[in-house]
C-alpha cells in the first residue's frame, strides 16, 4: 500500500500532458477507466485510515488493487506510463528533506516522509496474527521468547523537526497516526535468520560504504517505539548504511525496571549471536552500536563476552561504539570497559549531570552509574567521555543522544567524518586526574 500514497497527485500532474496526447473516444475511455480507479482507491484509502495501525489483509489488497487498476489504465498507453513513472519521480524529489547524503535507493517516499527499513533482531515472543499469516504493527510484546529476526518499517516525515519522534496524543484529540506528521511502525515482517541476512546483505550491496548501525534500546521501551526511535535516529544522522535495531524484551513500563534489568541481563547471549552473524555473514565492513540507557547492559556484557577479533578472516569489524547515558553500575562498567575498547574503532560514553533517571536509578541501586557526571565521571585511557550537562536537555535529561540536536551534530561528526572531540564543534577539554574528557559548552 505504501508505494501508491502520491497516486493522485502523480496522475493530476500528467494529466494536461494526456490531454495534448489522447483525444476523441480514446481520451473518453481513459477518463472513465482513471476516475472509476480513483474513486475506488480513495474509497479503499478512508477505510485503511480507519484501520490504522491494523489494517486487514483485505483493506491492504483493495488499495492495492485499485491503485494499479489507475496505474495499468495509464500503462497500456504508451508514453502515459512512463510519464507516470516521471511524476512519481518529482513528487519524491521534491518532498524529501534527508540530507546532505541521500538516502538510500531501497528507502521509498511515501505521503510527505521516508519509510525507513529497520533490520531487527529480537529475543521478545512473537504475537501472531490469529486469521492472517500477515503482522502488523506491535507483533512483539513484552514476553520472553527465543530470538528471532525481521524488518520493521517505519515512516519518518520529511518535515519533522530534527530529534522528534512525534506520535498521536489522545490529550490533543489525535487518535490514529498520521505519517505526514508522525513517526509511525508501519509494518513488520518476521524472517529466518537466513532470510534476515540475505536482506541485510542486500542493503549493503546497494550502499556507498559497507557500514551498519546498530541500536539497542532502554528500558520502559515497547518494540514499536524502539524500531521507531533507531528509525529516527539514523535519519536524523543522515546514515545511509544499514539500520538494524536489537530488541531485548522490556516489559515497557514505569513499574517494571527490576523486570527489565533481568530481562536484559538474559538477553546477552541473544545479543552476542545477533552481533556474531552480523559481522560474520552478511558481509558488512563496519559495525556502529549505539545503545542507550539499560540498553548498554547488553552492549558492555555483550562485548565482554565475545571477542569481534578473533572472528573469521573476511569478517566486519566493530566500528564506533556508542554508550549513551548507560545505566550500568559504575564499577561493573569500568570492568567491562578494556572489552570494548580492545574490539571498537573508538568508544564514546555521553555522561550528563543532569540526568535525574540516572539519578533515581543510583538511589535504588544504591551506586551511582556510569552515564552520571560530575565526581562519579568515568575517565579512561581510549575512551571519548562527553559530559552533555550544560545543554539543558528533556524533563528527565535522559533521552538526549536523540532529542537533542548538538548531541545528534555530534555523532554525525563521529559516524559520517570519523572526527574525535578535537575536531567536532562545541566541546571543550575537561582537566581529570585520570585524563582529560571533553564537556559541551553551555548554549545562548
Amino acid at each position: 500500500m505504501e508505494q501508491w500514497g502520491p497516486l493522485v497527485p502523480a496522475v493530476a500532474g500528467i494529466w494536461p500532458r494526456v490531454l495534448e496526447h489522447l483525444s476523441g473516444q480514446e481520451l473518453s475511455d481513459l477518463e472513465t477507466e482513471v476516475l472509476d480507479g480513483l474513486r475506488a482507491h480513495e474509497q479503499a484509502c478512508g477505510k485503511a485510515a480507519t484501520e490504522t495501525p491494523e489494517v486487514t489483509p483485505e483493506t491492504f489488497d483493495a488499495v492495492d488493487i485499485t491503485a494499479r487498476s489507475v496505474e495499468d489504465a495509464l500503462r497500456s498507453r504508451p508514453p502515459l506510463g512512463a510519464w507516470l513513472n516521471e511524476e512519481f519521480d518529482r513528487l519524491a524529489d521534491s518532498r524529501e528533506r534527508f540530507g546532505p547524503a541521500a538516502a538510500p535507493a531501497y528507502w521509498t517516499a511515501f505521503r510527505r516522509s521516508l519509510l525507513v527499513p529497520v533490520m531487527y533482531a529480537t529475543d521478545r515472543a512473537e504475537k501472531r496474527a490469529e486469521k492472517s499469516p500477515r503482522t502488523y504493527p506491535g507483533t512483539y510484546g513484552s514476553l520472553r521468547g527465543d530470538l528471532s529476526h525481521g524488518q520493521a518499517t517505519v515512516s519518518v516525515p520529511d518535515d519533522r523537526a530534527a530529534g522528534s519522534v512525534r506520535k498521536p496524543r489522545w490529550w490533543r484529540l489525535q487518535f490514529r497516526p498520521d505519517p505526514a506528521r508522525d513517526v509511525v511502525l508501519e509494518a513488520t515482517e518476521p524472517s529466518d535468520a537466513d532470510t534476515f541476512v540475505e536482506r541485510v546483505r542486500a542493503q549493503l550491496d546497494q550502499g556507498a560504504r559497507r557500514e551498519a548501525l546498530v541500536f539497542v534500546h532502554g528500558y520502559n521501551v515497547t518494540f514499536a517505539d524502539a524500531a521507531r526511535h533507531a528509525a529516527q535516529i539514523a535519519y536524523d544522522l543522515n546514515f545511509t548504511g544499514v539500520i538494524l535495531l536489537y530488541s531485548w524484551a522490556s516489559k515497557g513500563g514505569v513499574l517494571d525496571y527490576p523486570a527489565d534489568g533481568d530481562a536484559a541481563a538474559r538477553a546477552m547471549p541473544y545479543f552476542r549471536t545477533f552481533l556474531t552473524t552480523l559481522l560474520t555473514r552478511t558481509g558488512v565492513g563496519d559495525v556502529h552500536i549505539i545503545a542507550h540507557s539499560m540498553g548498554n547492559r547488553l552492549l558492555t556484557g555483550g562485548l565482554a563476552g565475545l571477542d569481534t577479533t578473533a572472528l573469521p578472516e573476511g569478517s566486519g569489524r566493530l566500528g564506533h561504539v556508542v554508550f549513551a547515558a548507560p545505566d550500568v553500575d559504575h564499577d561493573v562498567f569500568r570492568d567491562l570497559l578494556p572489552a570494548a575498547l580492545r574490539q571498537a574503532r573508538t568508544c564514546t560514553l555521553y555522561v550528563s549531570g543532569r540526568d535525574r533517571a540516572l539519578a533515581v536509578a543510583s538511589r535504588v541501586s544504591d551506586f551511582p552509574r556510569a552515564g552520571q557526571a560530575g565526581t562519579s565521571v568515568i575517565v579512561a585511557p581510549g575512551l571519548d567521555t562527553i559530559d552533555v550537562t550544560a545543554l539543558g536537555t528533556d524533563l528527565l535529561g535522559h533521552s538526549y543522544v536523540g532529542n537533542h540536536t548538538s548531541v545528534l551534530a555530534d555523532l554525525h561528526a563521529l559516524f559520517r567524518h570519523g572526527h574525535g572531540p578535537e575536531q567536532r564543534y562545541g566541546l571543550a577539554r575537561t582537566p581529570h586526574p585520570d585524563g582529560d574528557y571533553w564537556s559541551f559548552q553551555p548554549q545562548k
